[in-house]
């Protein structure tokens, strides 16, 4: 069964909101927030909610920039579809969670050797604000991406 999920990530001028997971997958990771929809929900509605419940920030006008489709374990079976927002509309001041405790960081000085590894493929052209699907396919330890494919859709009006 895929799961079905979100990831987001507020830019706050040259910094973006990050937090460091204590469980799920993501554990010991530094991560755009978000997680499984609920019941019901839309993609929108489940990064608004998975954002504040994290970080204490509200999405104002997220913007989705496409899908992440993970094939994990080194399998060629999709094991997460990802619904991709960004935001630079918010309001509310940060707090951690049970979910990990969160910090802005200079997009300058991203810890990319403690997030996933296919961030680097993707994360400056959502910056750009583009509009793209990546298909990420992980190694046996879903430690290192062994392939990716990225098909650009054109800019989102940020």
């Amino acid at each position: 069964m895929v799961l079905r999920a979100t990831l987001c990530h507020v830019i706050n001028r040259d910094k973006l909101l990050l937090k460091e997971a204590t469980r799920g997958v993501s554990k010991g990771k530094w991560n755009g927030p978000g997680g499984k929809f609920e019941k019901g929900e839309t993609p929108e509605q489940c990064a608004v909610r998975e954002t504040f419940e994290e970080t204490g920030i509200k999405m104002l006008k997220p913007f989705f920039h496409g899908k992440l489709y993970f094939f994990m374990d080194g399998k060629r079976r999709l094991s997460i579809e990802g619904y991709l927002f960004s935001t630079r509309k918010f309001s509310g001041r940060i707090r951690s969670s049970e979910e990990g405790p969160v910090k802005w960081v200079r997009i300058s000085k991203l810890p990319m050797d403690k997030m996933w590894d296919d961030d680097r493929y993707w994360m400056g052209l959502m910056l750009k604000g583009l509009h793209f699907d990546a298909y990420i396919y992980y190694d046996k330890g879903n430690k290192k991406v062994k392939e990716y494919t990225i098909k650009i859709k054109g800019k989102v009006d940020l």
